[in-house]
Formats: C-alpha cells, structure tokens, sequence
C-alpha cells in the first residue's frame, strides 16, 4: 500500500490550486477578449483554421481592390469607345451631307470639321488610365503617334478577379481603327472638297462596327466584374461567419464556468489551508 505523506499531500493540493487558478485566468482572459482563442496553445487546431481563413480574407480583400481598378478602367474604356463612336459617327453623316450640296463654302466647312474630329479621335485613342495607355496595351508610349501610326503593341492588361479567373480591362487599339482612322479621315477631308467622299462610306462603316464589337465585349467583362464581386463579398460574409464560430465565445457559458471555477478555487484554498494546520503531533496523538 503506497504511503501518503504530508508533503505528497502539500505538494498535490498546490498544483491542484494552480490549474485552477490557470483554468480561471484563461477563462479571464476569454472574457477580457470576446475570443476562445488568443494564442495557438489555446487549441492549436483551432489556431490553424482560423489562419486559412484570414488568409483567404485577405486574399478576396485584394481581389476588391482588384476588381475596382477594373471597374474604373472598363468605365473608361466604355466611355471612350461611346466618344470615338460618336466622332466616327458625325464624320459619317458630314460625307453623306456632302452628297447633297454643291456649294464649295459647306464642302469646306465639312471638311474642316473632319480635320477636326481628327484631331480629337487623335486625343481618344490616346487616353489613359491611372497613366496607362487603354488602347495601347503595356507600350509607353500611348497608342497613336502624332503621324497616326499606331504605337501600342497589343499586350493585354490583365486582372485577376479571384484564384482562377482572370478578365482583360483593355482594348487592343488596332482592332477599333487606332491605326487606320487618321489616313482615313485625312482621305474624308480632301475627298469632301472634291464631292467623292461617299466611296469612303465602306471603310468608316467598317471603323463603326468594330468599335460597336468592342463595345459589346467591354460590357459583357464589365457584367463579369460585377458578378464576381458580388461573390466574394458574399463569401467574406461566409469566412466572418465561420471565423466567429471557430474564435469567439459564448459569454454566457464562459461567465457561468469562471464563476464555477472561482467558487473550486476558493474551495481548493480552505482544504489547503486546513491541511497545513495539520502537523505530525496531530497524528501521534
């Protein structure tokens, strides 16, 4: 039979005391934190998931911001596609009004008016976006030169949406006439004077549709972009969910446990004091 000693006793009562005080101070500090776990010694397993969670939290926090550069540069994109369809437009109606006037002074003002929408379409092909060129691709410098050359190199700008999707926020330049218009329109301008701009007609109408192509493809991207931010901010909403059910705590059964562990506590500390009235004299009599 295994002798108990005094100091046994002593020693087992104090540890006794101590995880208890520990099992208190934990339920102390949950309380203090509104979390279960505050450290990974906590529930290591635990500690683990909610990593991958603020991981993948933080990740879907780039992919807004992500997806808010290619909202802001597809806006663009689409506002400028609308203004160069616009010009095109109006130098398409000044050729068919050319058809029905004979006079040398509204020839004239016509063509004037084409060198003009020239120089704007020069500026529109032109434009950029947080100091990137939207037709150009990745070129420095820009799209069009100032001879009409087209100077972009067709690399597309890419954002990535979410961990498998990726979307262009750009347009290739060369297939909305970015290299083709000024000739054009220089040849619209001098064929308005001499009353033969409706041959003409075909190739504008030609800049017109892809423009109108290029349109259509920016605002199915745009849907897309809509449609994928949507899903991640529903399931941010799903990671906050499930990151407060792994991490935060039940404030009623945390203040209902501590209160018991207070009350073994105090308990522990009476039969401890009590033992330590307790001498070997006790014993021998």
């Amino acid at each position: 039979m295994a002798r108990v000693t005094q100091l046994g006793q002593m020693n087992q009562s104090l540890a006794q005391i101590q995880n208890s005080l520990n099992a208190a101070s934990r339920l102390q500090e949950q309380a203090a934190s509104g979390k279960r776990i505050n450290k990974a010694s906590d529930d290591p397993t635990g500690a683990a998931i909610s990593m991958q969670l603020r991981d993948q939290q933080a990740a879907n926090t780039q992919y807004v911001r992500n997806a808010d550069y290619a909202n802001g540069q597809l806006a663009t994109v689409d506002s400028t596609l609308q203004s160069i369809f616009s010009r095109l437009n109006q130098v398409r109606s000044n050729i068919v009004a050319t058809a029905g006037t004979s006079s040398e002074q509204s020839r004239s003002a016509l063509s004037a008016q084409v060198v003009q929408l020239k120089g704007e379409l020069q500026g529109l092909y032109n434009t950029q976006y947080q100091g990137r060129s939207i037709f150009g691709g990745t070129s420095p410098v820009g799209a069009v030169a100032e001879d009409g050359t087209f100077t972009g190199d067709g690399n597309p700008v890419m954002v990535q949406l979410n961990s498998t999707s990726t979307v262009r926020v750009d347009v290739d330049g060369a297939t909305i006439g970015a290299g083709e218009f000024s000739g054009l329109l220089d040849t619209v301008a001098q064929d308005i004077l001499d009353g033969s701009a409706a041959q003409n007609l075909t190739a504008i109408d030609g800049l017109l549709n892809e423009v109108i192509t290029a349109t259509g493809q920016v605002g199915a991207i745009q849907n897309r972009v809509t449609s994928s931010t949507r899903a991640i901010e529903s399931q941010n909403a799903d990671l906050t969910v499930s990151l407060a059910q792994n991490e935060d705590i039940d404030y009623a059964e945390v203040l209902t446990r501590f209160s018991s562990q207070q009350v073994a506590y105090q308990a522990a500390l009476g039969v401890t004091a009590r033992l330590n009235q307790t001498s070997l004299l006790d014993f021998l009599q």
